[in-house]
């Protein structure tokens, strides 16, 4: 039997490489797509709070945010409080391509559900918000160690 983690992989990869052919004209890309929801979801947040919520290693988050800025989605600005920091600023370019991003990624979830029954979606959800969970709780505890 195939390995969970070779099927969460292609899942993963098919997703990213879906959001990168359907946003394509929008000059985003597939791992943007985190970044502009995170961002416009609560404008001002850190580089280092994005780090952590998205899972990602803080030098990714520092070339992909450089990537959206240079492309005129986001705004970095030093932090006020904390000299140390860099607060990140949606555009007007993020917010008026934020719905396509939404519409992208509720047709990816259609998709991959598409022949599952309504019970089956939600058991579906909620087993993967289970595992992501457990899985965010492990990455944690390895960081205590």
């Amino acid at each position: 039997m195939p390995s969970i983690n070779r099927y969460i992989m292609t899942i993963a990869r098919c997703s990213n490489q879906f959001r990168s052919e359907r946003l394509r004209d929008t000059g985003l890309c597939g791992q943007h797509c985190a970044y502009i929801l995170r961002v416009c979801r609560e404008p001002g947040t850190t580089q280092d709070a994005i780090a952590r919520e998205i899972y990602v290693n803080k030098s990714n988050v520092t070339r992909q945010l450089a990537a959206l800025e240079q492309n005129g989605f986001v705004e970095r600005r030093p932090c006020e409080t904390d000299s140390r920091a860099m607060e990140v600023y949606p555009t007007e370019k993020a917010l008026a391509v934020l719905p396509e991003v939404r519409a992208v990624l509720r047709e990816w979830n259609e998709c991959i559900t598409a022949d599952f029954t309504e019970e089956e979606k939600e058991q579906f959800k909620d087993l993967l918000a289970r595992a992501a969970e457990r899985a965010q709780q492990r990455l944690d505890e390895m960081k205590k160690e």
